[in-house]
């Protein structure tokens, strides 16, 4: 009991209590240092939970809950995640840094910026086809993109990106018959934010 030894030598140290362990005042102590003890025990768990170093139940909860982000992993890569998020600066809104953001909440992505419609596209990769995961990834971008920004988000299994990669010709890609548009609007997994 930390209660009571730390009570116990307080009062040896005066001299007014002998405290032989089984006198009035011993029994007395005790009963007061089970309930010290269990405040002592609940401030020490709010101190581990109050740093994501030592968090180990609500605190890593909590933190996940004001990401967004669901609590996926052990606990050593829930707080990796939990800091690297918490790291996030004003000073981090360049492409890399937003890609970094969104892949670290979950959204693996590759981002353009359209200058022409001032906001930024979004290339959703992975498999993201039921809405709710669509769900998931537009709160996770909502709370990563810069706000002054508007935002498309492309979960389509074809975008400019795969058809760059392909580097097919001219006549093959003519050859498909796609107009600009049909491609644009392939599959309508387009979400504007």
């Amino acid at each position: 009991m930390k209660a009571l030894d730390s009570m116990r030598s307080k009062l040896k140290a005066i001299r007014i209590y002998a405290l032989p362990g089984n006198s009035t005042v011993d029994w007395e102590l005790q009963a007061y240092a089970s309930g010290l003890d269990l405040a002592y025990d609940a401030l020490e768990k709010l101190e581990n939970e109050s740093f994501v170093a030592t968090a180990c139940d609500y605190g890593l909860l909590n933190r996940e809950n004001q990401f967004e982000i669901s609590g996926q992993g052990t606990m050593e890569e829930r707080r990796a995640v939990i800091l690297k998020l918490g790291a996030i600066t004003p000073n981090d809104f360049t492409i890399a840094a937003m890609e970094r953001a969104l892949n670290v909440a979950g959204l693996n992505s590759e981002i353009c910026e359209n200058f022409a419609k001032k906001k930024l596209y979004v290339n959703c990769l992975g498999e993201l086809r039921d809405e709710a995961t669509q769900k998931a990834a537009l709160k996770v971008a909502n709370i990563f993109l810069p706000a002054h920004l508007n935002a498309e988000l492309d979960f389509r299994s074809i975008s400019w990106n795969n058809i760059d990669q392909k580097e097919d010709t001219f006549d093959i890609r003519d050859g498909l018959d796609f107009s600009w548009d049909s491609v644009d609007h392939y599959e309508n997994a387009m979400l504007e934010i």
